[in-house]
């Protein structure tokens, strides 16, 4: 990117007692002043357990484009026990989820005046974002689901499987959701047979929510990028960000028309 952006870090106290490390990349020349509508973005890393944290070089270019492309406030915790955060680690991922809760209250509170709020997780990350709720009305909520760590579940999870795929469930039939699931085909992680079936079971459920107007963007979107493995390295980097932006681009040019 042309643009570099230096992030500044806090440490953000939470209710359970333990704090979370926090960078924080403002928008260039953000007029505060004026105060008008702000977006926000929190971009979850993957898994703590086998060194995931904020600065995955993944999300730092995701927090680049977001902030300085698009003119988003974008935060990127460490998760509890990694780096300056304090607290231990969850074997589940449940705790880090509720955490994400907390912290994104504090992000809209931080920022004010919020029109919507990307909540984005990487590899074990997406299993944090897809259990955050839908925000209420009139912050409009975006849940983005990258390299969505499909085989090794059972083992990310400590065995609880089964509650992310009720979540996630939950969210692709809420009919304020708007979510964007992308990965590659060449995944280390999960094989694309795999993913197609996945994807392919969890079609009636799109059926069911997918009843919208012929120039509204569909509610529930799977991309697979060719050639584009768990990592997203080189020239696939830049296709998933283009597919990011044109798909938040795509919602946000309907809502200035609605």
């Amino acid at each position: 990117m042309s643009t570099e952006l230096e992030p500044i870090t806090e440490l953000v106290p939470l209710h359970a007692g333990h704090t979370l490390e926090l960078d924080i990349y403002s928008p260039p020349q953000d007029n505060t002043d004026a105060r008008p509508a702000q977006k926000i973005a929190v971009l979850c890393h993957p898994w703590s357990w086998l060194g995931g944290c904020k600065d995955d070089p993944v999300l730092v270019n995701l927090a680049m484009v977001f902030a300085v492309t698009l003119g988003i406030h974008v935060f990127v915790p460490n998760s509890r026990g990694v780096g300056n955060s304090t607290g231990r680690s969850s074997f589940s991922g449940q705790a880090e989820a509720k955490d994400l809760e907390e912290l994104v209250q504090w992000c809209v509170s931080r920022v004010g005046n919020v029109e919507y709020v990307i909540i984005a997780g990487y590899s074990h990350g997406s299993l944090l974002a897809l259990c955050h709720p839908i925000l209420p009305a009139p912050i409009r909520t975006y849940h983005i689901l990258l390299s969505y760590p499909l085989s090794p579940l059972p083992l990310l999870t400590f065995f609880h499987a089964s509650f992310y795929r009720d979540k996630l469930d939950q969210l692709a039939k809420d009919p304020r959701a708007r979510l964007l699931i992308l990965h590659g085909d060449r995944d280390q992680f999960t094989a694309i047979e795999k993913y197609t079936t996945w994807a392919t079971s969890l079609q009636p459920v799109l059926d069911q929510i997918q009843e919208t107007p012929d120039t509204a963007p569909v509610k529930v979107q799977v991309k697979v990028v060719p050639g584009a493995d768990h990592f997203w390295r080189g020239r696939y980097n830049r296709q998933m960000r283009d597919i990011i932006t044109s798909w938040l681009n795509e919602y946000e040019q309907v809502q200035q028309l609605s």
